[in-house]
């Protein structure tokens, strides 16, 4: 076996093991949720995710503009009235599959009970390099028009649970989602070495 297919091999067993330790963790939540037919339904969209994000990846790297209309389309979004803006940027597989995650919660907590769940939905979602030398990616997913009674509904969960502890300890990077008055606001930053595929 040459050096080149020790290395494949090795990122391969690196990556099965980084997604079986994924779906643990999905699983390990999902046994805690109250509505088992509710918490069915979150594991299945989470670990569909999680299995989109991987496929992708193996390509030699997913586009992040592409990566979210993906999970948009995934559940019946269409793209029209979603402001999508941002630089050309390929995620790594460890970073697109974490970010997978964080969509697919932004995605569906939106359908149920935010900017999704309305007659003309207001969402915006841009991204840019920021930092000195272009260091960090900034990501933001930004509600508006949500009524505060839909709003009522939503708390802090797995999504919160995914930015706030995977992103900062398998990433380095920062997450936080904002369940303001008129929808939620989520904000992640990531060092571009940690997330981005790097051109050789």
């Amino acid at each position: 076996m040459t050096l080149s297919e020790l290395a494949d091999s090795a990122e391969s067993r690196h990556r099965i093991r980084r997604l079986l330790s994924m779906v643990r963790l999905i699983t390990g939540q999902a046994a805690h949720g109250a509505d088992t037919q509710d918490s069915e339904l979150h594991l299945a969209g989470r670990v569909g995710a999680v299995g989109r994000a991987a496929a992708a990846s193996m390509a030699g790297g997913t586009d992040l503009e592409l990566l979210v209309l993906d999970e948009l389309l995934a559940q019946g979004v269409q793209r029209a009235p979603i402001v999508l803006t941002g630089p050309e940027v390929r995620l790594n597989a460890k970073s697109a599959e974490l970010m997978r995650l964080v969509l697919h919660e932004l995605v569906t907590n939106a359908i149920k009970f935010g900017a999704l769940s309305q007659s003309q939905p207001q969402l915006r979602v841009i991204w840019w390099m920021n930092g000195p030398a272009s260091s960090r990616l900034h990501f933001e997913w930004a509600e508006d028009g949500v009524r505060a009674a839909a709003e009522a509904g939503r708390h802090a969960g797995f999504g919160s649970h995914v930015l706030k502890r995977l992103i900062a300890s398998e990433l380095h990077g920062s997450g936080d989602m904002q369940f303001l008055a008129n929808g939620v606001l989520c904000i992640i930053e990531i060092p571009s070495g940690e997330a981005l595929i790097q051109d050789e």
